[in-house]
């Protein structure tokens, strides 16, 4: 008894998954429309993904490279330039992770090598006979603990020491800043894209599955009269919203990897951290594969959940 019941329930799933792609391919209008909204966002989905990850590489990539120059007077000595670092180094609210100390000559090299095409500059300061200023360069754990570590020297023990420091025109910081700021923006707003076109999605399918169960009707009325159970009648509609995802994530992710990560690498020579971005995606496509799928078969069976609540009344029949 239990082997036949068991058959039984396997030979009624088959039904219900049979009659579910049968009535995607009946209303081929209505699943191409739902299925394409669907793609559309889980490809927003994705792009948003990547975008995200892309400009999070890259702020990270500027943040590790923003530090604060403090610049030391003439007759500033080795030992108390050594004091200044030391006193930052031990500051533990500072998070200081490295101080580099650019001597006057190590200075003058660097500024020679990076304007060595400007002749007349070069000429110019050899003229002068003048060096520049002895230097450390600190880098923090936070970069927003910088503005601390610029606090530190700044204060009146230091004053015959320190000259200046660079931390009001910090290029790289404004930079990050920005950045951090666009990368923000755009998380957001593929996020807004997603919920909106998630919305759409799920308002097309549950209007296809009412159209659907309201051109079924009489065979539903049938199904029910003859002892049919309710899942047994509700089943195919799910099915139907399962296939629309399951193809909408098939197309979202033939989309994602052949237009966006296919042509991405020719953005490289721009956005340095777009390539390692592809390659992380490529290693994730074991992960990315299913989990779209499985994305877009969840909104549909959703979808249709709604729809059959609403517009699909049985009694329960025992």
């Amino acid at each position: 008894m239990k082997g036949s019941s068991f058959k039984r329930k396997l030979v009624n799933a088959r039904r219900v998954f049979v009659s579910g792609a049968h009535s995607f391919l009946r209303n081929t209008w209505l699943s191409a429309a739902a299925t394409i909204v669907m793609t559309i966002t889980l490809a927003c989905i994705l792009v948003t993904l990547f975008a995200s990850y892309t400009l999070n590489n890259t702020v990270k990539s500027f943040t590790e490279k923003i530090d604060v120059s403090i610049y030391f007077k003439d007759e500033a000595t080795k030992d108390q330039i050594d004091n200044v670092s030391a006193t930052l180094r031990n500051d533990s609210n500072l998070e200081v992770k490295e101080i580099t100390y650019i001597s006057k000559e190590d200075a003058r090299e660097s500024f020679e090598q990076q304007n060595k095409d400007d002749i007349k500059l070069l000429q110019a300061i050899a003229q002068s006979g003048g060096d520049l200023p002895a230097s450390i360069r600190v880098k923090t754990v936070d970069p927003s603990k910088l503005q601390e570590v610029v606090k530190v020297t700044r204060q009146d023990k230091f004053k015959e020491v320190v000259d200046k420091d660079s931390y009001a025109d910090d290029a790289k910081r404004t930079a990050a800043d920005r950045l951090g700021n666009i990368a923000k923006f755009l998380r957001n707003s593929g996020l807004v894209a997603s919920i909106i076109f998630g919305a759409i999605s799920v308002l097309v399918i549950l209007n296809t599955i009412r159209m659907t169960i309201f051109n079924r009707k009489d065979e539903i009325e049938i199904m029910q009269l003859i002892g049919a159970s309710k899942w047994y009648i509700r089943g195919p509609f799910l099915v139907e919203a399962a296939v629309y995802g399951a193809i909408a994530g098939i197309l979202a992710l033939i989309f994602f990897y052949v237009l966006v990560l296919g042509q991405a690498p020719k953005l490289g020579n721009y956005v340095q951290e777009i390539s390692p971005t592809v390659t992380q995606f490529n290693k994730w496509v074991w992960a990315a594969v299913p989990a779209t799928i499985l994305i877009g078969m969840l909104i549909g069976v959703f979808s249709s959940y709604l729809a059959i609540r609403k517009h699909l009344k049985i009694k329960a029949i025992k």
